[in-house]
């Protein structure tokens, strides 16, 4: 496939030493994270190159093909990560997609023998993932955030045929400047215009996922990877695995603590996944109605009950919604359900206008 020739002047195709220029020759003070598969870093195009106007960018490459000190790049993976970028490249260019205000903004793009990456029309303040711990990042702008994140997945799996993210992740959401989120990564994106891996790409894929992503919590693979990978879906992907990793998503916004562990209760010497503690503690009280609604609003940090628009009712309610997204089983239920759910919240109804949404 000749990419330039497929492509035309939209986007705009870039040189590696422009994204060395970008990024001051990726500088590590302007690392922003890794994704499943790649690096990112923010960027700033100077006033008058190529004839632009000074902006600030955002720039992807798949780490497999840059040099990274003190990091081994594993070359066979190399060709997946061409398909991955591809296919990155022709879901954003997509008329139905390219507009979507929670969908990075593709500007240009890398494609050489040794490099391939992105730069994103985007002003990025950190990832979703890095914000959740924030306690500047207020009750107020996690509602924000949770529902058009939710708006988003409704989107993408209401296209006909469907999109599915599966590595739907904190760690692949950045917060623009207005506080918007930016779903970034889409290295296991299927469906759509970029059409539907079959089963044998699934299967070839759930191994490298179980060792990647998400990690465990000491930094080595666990017996929770594996139960997480399994619980999205035993092999088959569905729309109910978005489901499942946005309920990952909303805990941990809702708990101040990433996917990857939570301290593991000081007397535990095994490791524990987040949404593992959420369900041992709602597990826990299912046959205790006297004490339900305590111990679930217990999955919400205490420190959101001071703030200017926290409501007890939503806290219960969003702590409930996050543990019908991660079950393990088919009751699951669908993101347009999810939304629906979202909009009964006192915060959307109250403050869509000024949290900029559309409830």
């Amino acid at each position: 496939m000749d990419l330039d020739m497929e492509l035309g002047d939209y986007p705009k195709k870039f040189a590696y030493e422009d994204l060395q220029l970008l990024t001051d020759n990726f500088d590590v003070r302007n690392v922003i994270g890794r994704t499943q598969f790649c690096k990112v870093y923010r960027g700033k195009i100077p006033q008058g190159w190529n004839e632009m106007q000074e902006q600030d960018v955002t720039v992807k490459i798949w780490a497999d093909t840059v040099k990274m000190k003190g990091e081994v790049i594993h070359k066979p993976a190399v060709a997946h990560n061409v398909f991955r970028f591809l296919d990155e490249i022709t879901f954003l260019t997509y008329p139905s997609i390219s507009g979507h205000p929670n969908l990075a903004k593709l500007m240009g793009y890398l494609h050489d023998e040794d490099h391939f990456g992105v730069v994103y029309d985007l002003k990025s303040l950190d990832t979703v993932r890095n914000f959740i711990a924030e306690g500047t990042f207020t009750w107020m702008d996690r509602i924000k955030l949770i529902f058009q994140l939710a708006r988003l997945l409704e989107s993408l799996h209401g296209q006909t045929p469907q999109y599915l993210v599966r590595n739907f992740s904190a760690a692949h959401i950045m917060v623009d400047q207005d506080l918007n989120p930016v779903l970034f990564e889409f290295g296991m994106l299927t469906g759509g215009m970029i059409g539907m891996k079959d089963r044998a790409w699934v299967n070839m894929k759930l191994g490298a996922v179980a060792a990647a992503w998400p990690p465990s919590f000491n930094g080595h693979p666990s017996s929770r990877s594996l139960s997480y990978i399994i619980s999205l879906g035993r092999g088959v992907w569905t729309d109910r695995t978005d489901v499942f990793t946005f309920g990952v998503v909303l805990l941990e916004l809702l708990c101040k603590c990433a996917v990857d562990g939570i301290g593991c209760r000081e007397n535990s010497t095994v490791p524990k996944f987040l949404y593992g503690v959420a369900q041992d503690i709602y597990d826990a009280v299912k046959s205790r109605s006297f004490y339900e609604q305590s111990r679930i609003l217990s999955l919400v940090h205490r420190s959101f009950r001071t703030e200017a628009g926290y409501d007890t009712n939503d806290g219960l309610k969003l702590a409930k919604l996050a543990m019908k997204c991660v079950q393990m089983d088919d009751k699951r239920p669908s993101m347009g359900e999810v939304v629906e759910h979202l909009k009964t919240l006192h915060m959307v109804r109250n403050y869509a206008e000024l949290l900029l949404l559309d409830p």
